[in-house]
């Protein structure tokens, strides 16, 4: 489940709950126009040796991707209590943003 909320006219953020993982097992990464949200794949680092008797929380994998448009740049990115925390700018080029034209 994730959030998108605007915090500003031209700033946003992404809240994405990650419950069960680490900010370590998490990689935010930006490519053209997508922004990609993915775990870090550690099946050889510990095999886990926990008996469960009911296993309601799940441990797998994932990958989100968002499209971003051509002016939204990724700021920041923090994670804290299982939500993680993508900042977002909008840079409007001088000549795209609005002008007033002097009347004579």
């Amino acid at each position: 489940p994730y959030n998108i909320v605007k915090t500003s006219d031209e700033k946003y953020a992404i809240e994405i709950a990650i419950a069960g993982f680490s900010k370590d097992d998490i990689e935010v990464e930006t490519k053209e126009n997508t922004l990609v949200i993915k775990t870090i794949d550690k099946k050889d680092e510990e095999e886990d040796k926990t008996e469960y008797l009911h296993k309601g929380i799940s441990a797998r994998s994932f990958k989100r991707s968002f499209n971003l448009a051509d002016d939204v740049v990724v700021k920041d990115a923090t994670f804290e209590n299982g939500l993680l925390i993508i900042d977002l700018e909008r840079i409007v080029p001088e000549e795209k943003k609005p002008r007033k034209i002097f009347i004579r």
